[in-house]
C-alpha cells in the first residue's frame, strides 16, 4: 500500500511540475525567438557612406587625400559583406565608419585646395610689392 500511496502523490505533483515545464519551455522558446531575430540591413548607414565617398570622390580626394579615401572604400566593402553574413550590426558599425572616413578625407581635401589657393594669392601678392616697389623707384 505504501507503493500506492506515492503513487498518488507523485501523480498529484506532476501537474504543477508540468505547468513549470511548460512555462519554462515557453520562456527558452521566446528567448531564442529574440535572439534569432535578425536586425534590418542598415540602409541608411551604406547609403550615407556611399554618398560621403562619391562627394569626396568628386572633391579629387584620391589626390588630396588619398589614404583617408581608400579607408573608407576598404570599410564599406567590409559592411557589404558584413550585410551579406547577416551580421547587422557590424555591417552598421563599418558603414558609419565608412563615412567618416569619406568626410575626412573631403574635409582634408578642401582645405589641401583652399591652402594651395592661399599660397597662390600670396605668391600674387607678393609679386605686386615688388612691381610697385620697382615702380616706385623709378620715379
Amino acid at each position: 500500500m505504501k507503493w500506492s500511496r506515492d503513487m498518488r502523490e507523485t501523480s498529484r505533483a506532476h501537474p504543477g511540475q508540468r505547468l513549470c515545464a511548460a512555462i519554462g519551455a515557453a520562456g527558452v522558446l521566446m528567448l531564442a525567438a529574440a535572439c534569432a531575430s535578425m536586425p534590418p540591413a542598415p540602409d541608411a548607414s551604406l547609403n550615407a557612406a556611399k554618398m560621403a565617398i562619391s562627394n569626396a570622390e568628386r572633391a579629387d580626394a584620391s589626390h588630396y587625400a588619398g589614404a583617408e579615401l581608400g579607408e573608407a572604400r576598404q570599410k564599406l566593402a567590409l559592411a557589404d559583406k558584413a550585410v551579406a553574413q547577416e551580421d547587422m550590426i557590424l555591417a552598421e558599425r563599418l558603414a558609419d565608419e565608412s563615412r567618416v572616413e569619406a568626410e575626412l578625407a573631403f574635409a582634408r581635401t578642401q582645405a589641401a585646395k583652399a591652402t594651395a589657393v592661399n599660397k597662390e594669392m600670396d605668391r600674387g601678392a607678393d609679386a605686386l610689392v615688388e612691381e610697385m616697389e620697382r615702380a616706385g623707384g623709378e620715379r
